[in-house]
């Protein structure tokens, strides 16, 4: 009997034993199930990851860790960006390498949403270093995923294209090829503005394979870009098939992009109410989630069907409201460029201390092999580690230049821009009170506005660059000449009297008035008003004042003149 005991009791242990080794690997089961549904059922994966929330206890210290990422993954995908936030916050330092990776990575896609860009590519710059030790496709496909993504928000291109392609090397399951291709797309098209046939084809046919029906659906968001314009009434079949798939998925972000390639093919086909009626809906759904790029360009094609049916009123608050998109974009692009730029400096100057880290000790083995000439040796030694220590601090000064020339510079014009105009002319002002006389032209182009209604906006971009260039010729090197506006110009001339500022003026403006621009076989020529102010003691706000009152003077009295705001001698005198 006391075997039989003995007998009963292990197998009762055993029993249990299997029973929870059992409900173990259950868990483990769901969990993996969840995270290959990520992409091609979230709702599924949503309902996964609430099954599993009783069970939270029953989950081993990993499995804990992967259901913390399924959750944030999941509030992220929902538009609940904080609490996104709060749960892959708590998995960034895992243990585990590879779930602190899916977490940097995460983290780098929510803040880039949140416009929180030092943050999004310090995490995604932090997954590059890392993402390296891991010999796992799946994570690596993640990991080049959103660095791909990443470097099209950021404009760079070439760098976007190279980490798809990297995907498409690596991938040996269907959904690694299906998510190559598309990037590859998506890259190619930013590079290039085109598109072969047989590059969507295979795009579309390996996320079909893959069972991907949202990368699937966002291949002709991607081509839709191009083919608007073109062939209007083929996007609109296209989106209005991809919009109730999209809507059962549920991303936000790939709804908003289809619902505005609709409205914009409906414009281009003359179908003006139904345009409005959608573009309205988009600017609204893209000014909550903060995406300026789409409210930009949602309200100009608004403008322009206000325009076409002629309620002007509309179209000037429309153009007004797109001006001010525009101009929050910019701003968001420039702070998007200098974080991605600091941050792969920050990147590269890692990396350089590890190259010299691996060439210390390149040269330390070297020196236990020699015994001939310590000396030698040692000046060898001493030689390499300053030439690379030189190398080093020459890339790292490079990026830095680089940067400081970003952060002063307009991007499109290479003039300064506004905030270095401001913070450099009032310094100077400051320090020459009582040392003489100075001067400010504040100009603006006249009727700018048509220009990019009759040629668009890329001929509007030539004409800025070309008035950049020509007002450069006529001014001295000590002059600070700026872009602080949309089509507004300022030139600050130290230690110069105001006949001799008004006299640069005409220069400048006869210039201009000469300057035939030459765009797509056609001509454009421009005119200027311009307003000129100087003293010898007055602060930079008073003084930009003035220049600005006579510049509305000189706009409303004509254009393409010049108006002097009158100085305390004049005092009285109406503006000449």
């Amino acid at each position: 009997m006391k075997k039989c005991g003995a007998f009963s009791t292990t197998l009762i242990f055993l029993l249990a034993s299997f029973f929870a080794f059992s409900a173990t690997d259950t868990l483990q089961q769901q969990l993996d199930q969840a995270e290959a549904l990520r992409t091609q059922s979230p709702t599924q994966t949503a309902e996964i990851v609430a099954q599993l929330e009783s069970d939270y206890q029953a989950l081993t210290p990993y499995q804990q860790q992967q259901f913390t990422f399924l959750k944030a993954y999941i509030f992220a995908f929902q538009s609940k960006q904080d609490e996104a936030i709060t749960w892959a916050a708590k998995i960034a330092d895992s243990d585990y390498p590879e779930i602190t990776l899916k977490a940097n990575l995460l983290l780098a896609t929510v803040y880039e949403h949140r416009k929180d860009f030092s943050r999004a590519y310090a995490f995604l710059f932090d997954a590059l270093k890392a993402g390296g030790t891991l010999n796992d496709e799946p994570l690596q496909v993640s990991l080049y995923t959103v660095a791909t993504q990443l470097h099209i928000s950021a404009n760079v291109y070439d760098k976007a294209l190279e980490y798809a392609s990297n995907i498409v090397e690596i991938a040996s399951s269907p959904r690694s090829l299906c998510v190559g291709y598309a990037l590859q797309l998506s890259a190619s098209l930013q590079l290039t503005q085109t598109y072969t046939a047989d590059a969507v084809q295979q795009a579309r046919q390996a996320c079909l394979t893959a069972n991907e029906p949202l990368l699937l659906h966002t291949i002709s968001l991607y081509i839709a870009e191009i083919d608007v314009s073109k062939v209007p009434e083929q996007v609109k079949r296209d989106m209005q098939a991809v919009l109730p798939e999209l809507s059962k998925i549920g991303y936000v972000y790939s709804v908003i992009q289809a619902e505005f390639y609709l409205g914009s093919a409906e414009l281009h086909l003359g179908n003006y109410a139904a345009a409005e009626s959608l573009l309205e809906k988009v600017y609204q759904q893209a000014t909550a989630l903060n995406d300026t790029k789409t409210a930009n360009k949602t309200m100009l094609l608004l403008a322009q069907s206000y325009q076409e049916r002629g309620n002007a009123s509309a179209a000037v608050k429309a153009y007004s409201q797109h001006s001010a998109a525009l101009n929050s974009y910019i701003d968001e692009f420039k702070k998007r460029s200098v974080a991605y730029y600091l941050a792969q400096a920050d990147f590269m100057e890692s990396e350089n201390k590890l190259a010299l880290l691996e060439s210390k000790n390149e040269l330390l083995q070297l020196e236990s092999k020699l015994q001939q000439d310590e000396k030698l040796k040692a000046l060898l030694i001493a030689v390499a580690l300053l030439a690379l220590l030189l190398l080093v601090i020459y890339v790292l000064n490079s990026k830095r230049v680089a940067l400081n020339r970003l952060a002063t510079t307009d991007f499109l014009t290479r003039l300064f821009n506004r905030r270095y105009f401001n913070e450099t002319v009032s310094k100077q002002m400051a320090n020459r009170r009582q040392q003489g006389e100075c001067s400010l032209i504040v100009f603006d182009i006249d009727l700018f506005k048509q220009i990019n209604d009759q040629y668009g906006h890329a001929a509007g971009d030539k004409v800025l660059s070309a008035i950049a260039r020509c007002c450069q010729d006529q001014i001295r090197q000590q002059d600070i000449l700026a872009r602080i506006g949309g089509e507004e110009f300022a030139l600050f001339l130290p230690g110069c009297a105001l006949a001799d500022a008004q006299e640069i003026a005409e220069q400048c403006r006869h210039s201009l008035e000469q300057l035939v621009i030459p765009f797509e076989e056609q001509h454009i020529q421009i005119t200027a008003s311009f307003g000129v102010a100087a003293s010898s003691n007055a602060d930079f706000d008073s003084l930009l004042k003035q220049a600005d009152d006579a510049l509305y003077k000189a706009k409303t009295g004509g254009r393409n003149r010049i108006m002097v705001y009158p100085t305390a001698a004049s005092k009285g005198s109406s503006f000449a």
